[in-house]
């Protein structure tokens, strides 16, 4: 593992741990074996190394999504290419899932248009659904937020110990139930 990949993954842990605010870069360098100096050849911040991490996995979400809904034909199968990739990502890196979800509210703000998200992906495929006629011109963004809220939900659900294990093995559950949300939008 590089020095920059023990930083964040130390970071990340203390992150979900204790907050970014309480975590200091002793305690990372500390964690990952490094001089603490170390840091700051990778990030100008504490709070800069927060925003990076959590900005890399969001646009490598957006990425991982995308050529899953590339894969399919209609919007059924784009709903299922999705939630499986989402919940697979999930489950294969959890820390990093878990710090992406419970930092969502800090780093929003930072996103600007020109970056690839996993909701443009989402609202992408309902837009095209729309415009070929496989779903009714509705209110896009309402749609999109309300099914990036159920898929977002489980993971925080996980979070507190409401759903256990992986969530994976919901996919076709989740999946259906999203396409079901869709039924009443089909032209």
């Amino acid at each position: 593992m590089s020095t920059r990949d023990k930083i964040v993954k130390s970071a990340v842990t203390l992150f979900i741990q204790q907050g970014v605010a309480k975590t200091t870069t002793k305690q990372i360098a500390h964690s990952a074996s490094v001089a603490e100096g170390s840091i700051y050849r990778y990030f100008p911040s504490k709070e800069e190394l927060a925003w990076q991490v959590f900005k890399n996995y969001h646009q490598y979400l957006a990425i991982q999504l995308q050529d899953a809904a590339s894969q399919a034909l209609d919007i059924e199968g784009k709903i299922n290419s999705l939630v499986n990739c989402f919940l697979k990502l999930a489950d294969d890196d959890w820390l990093m899932f878990r710090y992406y979800l419970t930092s969502q509210h800090t780093h929003m703000e930072k996103v600007t248009e020109d970056m690839l998200t996993p909701y443009q992906v989402l609202s992408d495929v309902i837009k095209q659904s729309a415009e070929t006629g496989e779903i009714k011109k509705d209110d896009i963004n309402l749609l999109t937020a309300m099914m990036m809220g159920a898929v977002h939900q489980i993971a925080i659900n996980k979070i507190y110990s409401r759903i256990n294990g992986e969530l994976y093995v919901h996919r076709k559950f989740v999946s259906n139930t999203l396409v079901t949300m869709l039924k009443d939008k089909r032209a």
